[in-house]
């Protein structure tokens, strides 16, 4: 057939022309003279039924000619239905106004483009597209490409999507790109669904989604990324990110996005792999970040950040791995806790600066870390868990940490900077109960660091420390003990007070001498009798050969009862020491 149908209207006639040029009929141009048409007329009729006509069976090309179908302006009168067909050559539908539903379920394209189109709804389940599937500026209802293949790009730049609450707006579950999906500057109202879905690469970038009460804005179970996940700039109004079991083999960029959930989590990826890193500068979360048992390859920024919690947590991530760091800054807000439990952070754990709301508590309870900096906190936490875990180094400052630190098991390579033992104290005081691994771990670091006096410093620290929960009498005897030879770590305190006592001794015996116990005895030595009393071990001769008179009976029995117990302390205090170091 070398003429149009004689049936048909002149629009339709004329677009049958073009699709065998493989022209473009733009119907926002003035029409031809000599058609009668009213130059005025902006928008003129094209029947579905026509359309379909063309696609289905296109009329063959001139010689030296590729046929497609490429329309601009036009109405397009009743419902276009391609569902099942197999369509050979490629169309342009741009800037078209649909009074009815697109059907393309089932349908097989070369390539497809629907910019700048407005209609009711697009229903393209199981859609096959060789090529690149274009819906940039698009204005519609609920968009249906479930198990969807295009093997180009799918192109949503400027999308206006609007659902009715009964579905996902953009409902694209199993779908598979093997390019990339692009909904730069997109509008998505009622969620956008690629629950199982495959893609080259996604990018959602200065994009507006909105979910509903029980449907995430963005559903991404199972989704698989080969490269980049970019949602720069992104806004969530409600229903917040869900990417349970993801896999994302580039970066997930998230800077300057602002995500919202007033019911659940604005951020949850549990079991997430990530190949690169998570760089989320300048991120706003309103419902807080769920990063359970989650892999990533690199970094988490959250520096500029602020996190708000959902119940209480703003980053919740226990039994993740982190390959590189985890960073937030001086410009990070933390409105709730951070829960790292059983982590794995391999490069370092930064907290340099935030700012933490009152009562939050930083969890690191059996986390493995390489580094963590605690310095110049703008607002510390409350409580900081670092029971069990296991640090190579920690860089701090005395004023950085926090009220409350749990540090039993705690174990650790390095402290930066080394301070003296008086100053690291101030640390072990804050922990939140008693337990003599922190002295000991601490005291075994200076020890290797060759700081002995530090060392000693701070197990004589433990023992005053557990003296509290002791019960009176041992907490008296403690006191003693501690007077004596500072558990066993001043031994110069015995010398001391075996000086004292000797000196206090002499001087009373000298102002009055005992009396003789014998008349051929030795001549009377106050020193020497004084320590006679006071050294049970010793026999001098001169507490046999004298007896105190009745004014100084009771300084020989002080005498003598000191000796014991001063003797007795330092057995037991050197004995502690020499078996536990």
């Amino acid at each position: 057939m070398t003429t149009p149908p004689a049936h048909w209207d002149p629009i339709s006639q004329r677009l049958w022309q073009a699709v065998r040029n493989g022209d473009l009929l733009d119907l926002t141009a003035a029409p031809p003279q000599g058609t009668g048409q009213n130059p005025s007329d902006t928008v003129q009729e094209v029947p579905a039924e026509i359309i379909a006509a063309l696609l289905l069976q296109p009329p063959a090309p001139e010689p030296g000619a590729v046929s497609r179908l490429q329309l601009i302006g036009a109405h397009i009168t009743g419902r276009l239905q391609l569902h099942y067909a197999a369509v050979e050559i490629p169309f342009s539908l741009a800037n078209c106004r649909f009074d009815e539903p697109v059907e393309l379920a089932e349908a097989s394209l070369r390539a497809a483009d629907f910019t700048g189109c407005h209609m009711p709804r697009l229903s393209a389940d199981r859609l096959r597209v060789d090529g690149d599937l274009t819906l940039d500026q698009l204005v519609s209802g609920e968009v249906n490409l479930f198990g969807a293949q295009i093997r180009g790009d799918l192109w949503l730049t400027s999308a206006r999507i609007t659902g009715d609450g009964s579905a996902f707006a953009l409902n694209g579950p199993q779908l598979r790109i093997e390019g990339g999906l692009y909904a730069r500057s997109a509008h998505v109202a009622g969620g956008l669904n690629l629950w199982g879905a495959q893609a080259f690469t996604i990018e959602v970038t200065r994009a507006r989604l909105s979910g509903e009460e029980e449907r995430p804005a963005f559903r991404g179970d199972g989704l698989h990324v080969v490269q980049d996940l970019l949602c720069t700039d992104l806004l969530v109004d409600s229903g917040g990110m869900r990417l349970f079991g993801a896999t994302i083999g580039g970066q997930w960029w998230l800077a300057n996005a602002d995500i919202r959930s007033a019911t659940g989590w604005a951020v949850t990826a549990p079991t997430l792999t990530v190949g690169g890193g998570i760089y989320a500068h300048g991120l706003t979360v309103e419902g807080g970040v769920n990063l359970f048992a989650a892999v990533v390859g690199e970094s988490i920024e959250l520096t500029a950040s602020t996190l708000l919690p959902y119940r209480q947590y703003a980053l919740r991530a226990p039994g993740a791995r982190v390959e590189a760091d985890i960073r937030m800054d001086s410009a990070t807000t933390v409105a709730g806790d951070i829960d790292l439990t059983r982590a794995e952070v391999k490069g370092t754990f930064s907290i340099i600066g935030p700012t933490f709301a009152q009562g939050t508590t930083v969890v690191l309870h059996r986390a493995a870390v390489g580094a963590l900096h605690v310095e110049s906190l703008g607002a510390p936490p409350a409580t900081l868990d670092l029971s069990a875990a296991t640090i190579v180094a920690i860089t701090d400052a005395v004023d950085s940490w926090p009220s409350q630190v749990a540090l039993t098991a705690l174990s650790y390579q390095a402290l930066h900077p080394v301070m003296p033992a008086t100053r690291r104290l101030q640390w072990l005081h804050r922990g939140t109960d008693y337990h003599p691994q922190p002295y000991e771990q601490l005291a075994a670091y200076y020890r290797q660091l060759g700081h002995d006096d530090d060392a000693r410093t701070v197990l004589l620290a433990k023992h005053r420390q557990r003296r509290r929960s002791l019960p009176r009498l041992g907490q008296l005897w403690g006191y003693i003990e501690d007077a004596a030879v500072g558990y066993g770590y001043r031994p110069g305190r015995a010398l001391l007070w075996l000086l004292a006592l000797v000196s206090t001794a002499a001087i009373a015996f000298s102002a009055v001498p005992p009396q003789p116990a014998q008349s051929n005895g030795p001549s009377f030595q106050p020193v020497v009798f004084a320590l006679d009393l006071i050294l049970p071990v010793l026999d001098l001769g001169q507490e046999k050969a004298f007896t105190p008179v009745d004014s100084t009976a009771w300084i020989a029995w002080l005498s003598s009862l000191s000796g014991w117990l001063l003797g007795t302390t330092v057995i037991t205090s050197l004995t502690r020491r020499l078996t536990r170091p």
